[in-house]
């Protein structure tokens, strides 16, 4: 029974985790002048906006996972370099602040109450597993964005060449699990920080 409360759970932990994500993405882009969120309704917290069939149902089932990816146009910012890393980083931090939230009113629930313990927790975790996962640059995650800031534009060009090929393979490696002993134990090292 607590087995299929806690699937059930993880729906909503996922489209929040989700949401919140590719919404952070949207409004800083706004931020920066860009208008290309708003224009293609992004700028919303509207779950169904962001929500990605395939994205949901491997964040639901592996903990990997992504919304909709906002569409975002460096063209509109005054400082292309610093936007677009400001942009791709900051919606992996906002998932860790609401972790942090998550974790603090998790402290203070008891487990008398099941399904705000364990809708809390699932809140925490897949908040976390995002801004983690969200290191790996390979599309869609915002690590692709990152390198194209770090590396210098002929590295990125070669990199993104191979990209198609490396995403397949990270995917298999994914499904057949061996992503899990790079992944999980900085997801169980953050957990740890958070909820105690």
């Amino acid at each position: 029974m607590n087995s299929l409360l806690t699937l059930f759970l993880q729906i909503p932990a996922v489209i929040f985790a989700t949401t919140i994500h590719e919404f952070s993405r949207a409004a800083v882009s706004t931020a920066f002048g860009d208008r290309k969120p708003k224009n293609d309704g992004r700028l919303t917290l509207n779950p169904a906006k962001h929500f990605e069939p395939i994205g949901f149902l491997l964040a639901w089932i592996t903990g990997f996972g992504w919304g909709k990816p906002v569409e975002t146009s460096p063209m509109f910012y005054k400082n292309k370099k610093s936007a677009t890393l400001v942009t791709a980083v900051m919606p992996s931090i906002i998932n860790i602040v609401f972790a942090i939230i998550f974790a603090m009113l998790f402290s203070f629930v008891g487990k008398n109450n099941l399904v705000i313990y364990i809708l809390l927790y699932d809140l925490v975790r897949f908040n976390v597993s995002l801004a983690v996962y969200n290191i790996v640059p390979v599309t869609p995650m915002d690590g692709i964005k990152v390198l194209s800031v770090l590396l210098p534009a002929n590295k990125y060009y070669s990199y993104i060449q191979y990209e198609k090929i490396i995403q397949m393979v990270f995917l298999l490696v994914l499904f057949m699990g061996y992503t899990d002993a790079i992944f999980n134990p900085i997801i169980s090292f953050v957990m740890s920080l958070l909820i105690r």
